[in-house]
C-alpha cells in the first residue's frame, strides 16, 4: 500500500477520531485510482490546489466530511461525502459529468483501531478488505458508468485524408520546391 503510510504521517497530527482515519484511507484509495484532491466543501474555491495530500481543514466537521477530486487527465470530477452515523460511516460519491452516485456503508470497528490513532501500524486493521470494499462500492461503479457514457457518445467523424495529408514526406507535384539548397561553408 505504497503512499498510505506517508499520507497518514502527514495527516496524523490532525486526526482525533476513527472517522478521520477512515477518511484518510478513503482519500488515499481515491488518489491511487487516478485523482487529485482539490479541496473541501461542495463548491469549487479559488484557493483549490491539485494535491495528493488531504486539503487544509479536511476534518473540521466530524459529522460530515466533504472532499472534491479531479481525475489526473481533467476529464472527471468527484464530490465525496462521508457522514458519521453511530459507529459507522456512510460514504457517497457523485461524479459530476454523469451524475452517477455510488455509496458505501462501513462499520468503523471493523477497520479502525481507535486506541492509538497516532500509530499507522496499529490504526488500520483488515486494510485489504477495506480497500476491496472501497473499490467495489465506489471506485468501480463510478469508473464503469464513466466508461458507458464515454463509449455511448458518438465518435467524431473526420473526412477521409488525401495522399498529401497522409504522407508528410511526399512533395506535391503541383508546387515544386523553390527554396535554395543549403550551402556548406568551410
Amino acid at each position: 500500500m505504497a503512499g498510505l503510510e506517508v499520507l497518514f504521517a502527514s495527516a496524523a497530527p490532525a486526526m482525533t477520531c476513527p472517522q478521520d482515519a477512515l477518511v484518510c484511507f478513503l482519500h488515499w484509495e481515491v488518489v491511487t485510482n487516478g485523482y487529485y484532491g482539490l479541496g473541501t466543501g461542495d463548491q469549487p474555491d479559488p484557493n483549490d490546489k491539485k494535491s495528493e495530500l488531504l486539503p487544509a481543514e479536511w476534518n473540521s466537521n466530524k459529522e460530515l466530511y466533504a472532499l472534491r477530486y479531479e481525475s489526473k487527465d481533467g476529464a472527471r470530477k468527484l464530490l465525496l461525502k462521508a457522514v458519521s452515523v453511530e459507529n459507522g460511516m456512510i460514504i457517497n460519491v457523485l461524479e459530476h459529468g454523469t451524475q452517477q452516485v455510488a455509496d458505501l456503508t462501513l462499520n468503523l470497528d471493523d477497520y479502525i483501531d481507535a486506541e492509538d490513532l497516532s500509530d499507522f501500524h496499529r490504526t488500520y486493521k483488515n486494510s485489504e478488505e477495506l480497500r476491496s470494499r472501497i473499490r467495489s462500492g465506489i471506485i468501480t461503479p463510478i469508473h464503469e458508468q464513466w466508461e458507458k457514457v464515454r463509449l455511448s457518445s458518438p465518435p467524431r467523424e473526420f473526412p477521409p485524408a488525401t495522399a498529401r495529408e497522409v504522407d508528410p514526406l511526399r512533395i506535391s507535384s503541383h508546387h515544386p520546391h523553390t527554396s535554395r539548397q543549403p550551402t556548406c561553408a568551410l
